[in-house]
């Protein structure tokens, strides 16, 4: 089965904390959403090291699938920001976008954000870092 990979399990594999092989097979195909893609970048860029840490990221990015952030997951995360303002549960907009990519998708998500992620109705999570 395939995953979208949160910023969180991005983290982990680029420190070593991470091994994918362990969740999935090695043919699997993994992705990521041009958030997360930001959220990377913007830690490369403010480390004390971003030459090295955006090549880190480049690495990784080259063995992932990037999913946009299209038409189809903006109407879906309106509507989802919605019914969750309704039921007093908010998320933060990039979770909302992130959740709405994956659900669009009809792909789990792998993250380590289970407080987030879990108000998200028919979201399907996984976290590889307990």
């Amino acid at each position: 089965m395939s995953f979208i990979l949160d910023t969180d399990h991005c983290i982990a594999i680029l420190r070593g904390q991470l091994d994918v092989g362990e969740h999935v097979e090695p043919t699997t195909p993994l992705f990521v959403t041009a958030i997360t893609v930001s959220e990377l970048i913007y830690g490369a860029h403010k480390s004390s090291r971003p030459e090295h840490h955006l090549a880190q990221v480049n690495l990784l990015l080259d063995g992932i699938i990037v999913l946009s952030f299209d038409t189809e997951a903006a109407r879906h995360c309106g509507k989802l920001k919605d019914v969750l303002r309704r039921v007093g549960m908010p998320l933060p907009e990039l979770d909302l976008q992130i959740a709405s990519i994956a659900l669009c998708q009809a792909l789990p998500l792998a993250t380590h954000n289970q407080r987030h992620f879990a108000r998200v109705p028919d979201l399907r999570v996984a976290d590889w870092l307990v």
